[in-house]
């Protein structure tokens, strides 16, 4: 037997040709872009709230107030103007700062409304910051302005994440000639190469893993909608039913996805499935062992299901998108049990019919074979975890 007695079926990955370094840069301005956004526009100006509220308060009279605006083919955007001087330490000093926004938006009456509380001549008082005593600021209250900044998740979260996607080597690609090399027989990588005895399953993502995608998901699309809800009722006028009921829509998406990372995250506390195959690629009408353990016990699982499951995918262009067909071709229970026993840990064996097709692997086209392994649990969310396994063609040696 060799010295390694078992192998996961990802381990074997192969470097990709793909030039990775060209797009770390492209990733790197996107969340750049993105973080820069955030920091300006939302957290810099929250931590300066923060800070003002320990800054002594001065009198202060109101020279000149107005409404600025700006326009650009989005249209006009707006932002109120107080120019007011004050005292402080025997200095005569002036401030046009209202609060912490440095951002123009639409909505002119709000900015309006500013402006008539401090007509010229009015008195008033400013928050005077003791370090630096030209800064002040006539509102140090936190205004839903300073929400604008999460327009930045839109870069920031598709930025970092390609970068962890390039440095983790997820996005590198089977060369197309796989089927060319000795050890990948009809494209597919044998996990069973050069080892003899069991191989420990892996799964094709982790809960942890699809945790922190539905996260970063329901921030990019509750922070989008968010801003935009925010924006909307910013504007002078009330946005009509239509509008209403389309955003009411999206916003409805985005508590779903909020459910979805919230169910998984409760799934985080499952028990987890551990499955061990012998041998570790499939032969076609050979014998194959499945063991299987529940890492975590039992506690609460009602049912487990185990599934070896065929399927055809199909990638073709349509227009300028490209569209992956998929169609699943063979089903096959391996373990059905509501046993505590049986579930916290068994055995079985089973074999792969020798009419049915084979792992295959091409630049457009595959044929995937999976074993699920599903968790029913009482009042709490079932599992699903997906592992990927390779089916032999009948007659195949292992290299």
């Amino acid at each position: 037997m060799k010295a390694a007695a078992s192998r996961s079926i990802t381990s074997r990955r192969r470097v990709s040709n793909a030039p990775a370094g060209c797009a770390i840069p492209f990733f790197l301005v996107f969340a750049a872009v993105g973080l820069g956004m955030i920091w300006f526009l939302t957290v810099k100006p929250f931590l300066r709230v923060l800070d003002a509220k320990t800054w002594p308060e001065v009198p202060a009279t109101v020279v000149e107030s107005h409404v600025d605006s700006s326009s650009d083919s989005d249209g006009t955007t707006y932002r109120a103007i107080v120019t007011y001087h004050y005292l402080y330490e025997g200095r005569e000093l002036e401030s046009t700062r209202y609060d912490f926004s440095t951002a123009y938006s639409s909505g002119y009456e709000g900015k309006a409304e500013i402006v008539a509380q401090y007509p010229a001549g009015a008195r008033t008082v400013c928050y005077v910051d003791p370090t630096d005593p030209t800064e002040a600021v006539l509102s140090r209250t936190f205004s839903p302005m300073y929400l604008i900044g999460l327009f930045g998740l839109l870069f920031a979260g598709p930025g970092l994440l390609g970068l962890v996607w390039v440095l983790n080597g997820m996005g590198k690609k089977k060369p197309a000639n796989l089927a060319a090399d000795p050890a990948s027989p009809f494209g597919v990588s044998d996990p069973q190469a050069g080892v003899d005895g069991p191989v420990e399953l892996r799964p094709q993502s982790t809960p942890f893993g699809k945790l922190v995608g539905l996260t970063v998901a329901a921030l990019l699309w509750n922070g989008f909608i968010g801003a935009i809800l925010f924006i909307v009722f910013q504007k002078e006028n009330r946005p009509e039913g239509c509008l209403i009921a389309f955003l009411a829509l999206f916003a409805l998406i985005g508590l779903f996805i909020l459910y979805g990372a919230i169910r998984q995250f409760l799934v985080l506390f499952n028990p987890r499935p551990k499955l061990t195959l012998s041998p570790g690629s499939l032969p076609l009408g050979g014998t194959v062992y499945l063991q299987w353990r529940l890492s975590g016990g039992t506690g609460g699982v009602r049912r487990l299901k185990v599934t070896l499951e065929g399927r055809e995918e199909a990638q073709y262009r349509q227009g300028t998108s490209t569209r992956t067909d998929k169609e699943v071709f063979a089903v096959m229970p391996l373990v059905d049990t509501t046993d505590p026993y049986l579930m916290a840990n068994g055995s079985t064996s089973f074999t792969v019919p020798e009419s049915t097709l084979p792992s295959f692997r091409s630049e457009h086209n595959k044929i995937v074979w999976t074993i699920k392994a599903e968790l029913e649990i009482a009042n709490w969310p079932d599992s699903e975890e997906e592992f990927e396994v390779l089916v032999r063609p009948e007659g195949s040696r292992r290299p």
